[in-house]
């Protein structure tokens, strides 16, 4: 099905299937932006001191931190942008997610924010909404201003976080 965006030749460039690209990048974080310490990479888990961090939780100081997912359809399109995205939460939402990830009840919406640098589109330290769902995925920003993104303020995003240039898609 044909979309609004499909007249514009960045989108085409970044959505031919035979392409460089393939599609919609999504965008993901290792860790929370203060983290000091090495990335985790492969590793299951990085620990400093008292610091650790996981896959799915940090702890760095006195700070606490889920990974969680933000959904940012694009607007002409029928399709969204994911991020991978880390949250400062409070500690009694931190342990009641560890709870959740050993069968325990799953946690009430809760406010919480960005541990990561979205600009231009949502600064470090964003208050947002964590929601968690049924607890069988990754908790969900939900970030009630931005209902959607347009094809430049991906762009502009993709660029911020170091994704993509957008001189890479400008015809041959």
């Amino acid at each position: 099905m044909a979309n609004l965006l499909d007249l514009d030749p960045r989108w085409r460039a970044l959505t031919d299937p035979e392409g460089a690209f393939g599609g919609v990048i999504d965008i993901g974080f290792d860790h929370p932006s203060v983290w000091p310490h090495a990335t985790r990479g492969d590793a299951p888990f990085v620990k400093e001191g008292d610091d650790q961090l996981a896959s799915e939780l940090c702890r760095l100081g006195d700070a606490r931190y889920l990974r969680a997912t933000l959904t940012l359809p694009i607007r002409g399109a029928d399709e969204a942008l994911m991020v991978a995205l880390w949250v400062a939460v409070p500690h009694d939402v931190f342990y009641a997610y560890l709870e959740l990830l050993d069968g325990g009840p799953v946690p009430a919406e809760t406010p919480a924010h960005l541990a990561n640098d979205l600009s231009p589109l949502l600064a470090l330290d964003s208050a947002v909404t964590l929601t968690f769902g049924d607890g069988s995925a990754r908790p969900q920003v939900e970030e009630l201003e931005t209902k959607e993104i347009s094809l430049d303020q991906l762009l502009d995003l993709y660029e911020a976080t170091g994704t993509l240039d957008r001189s890479a898609l400008k015809p041959s």
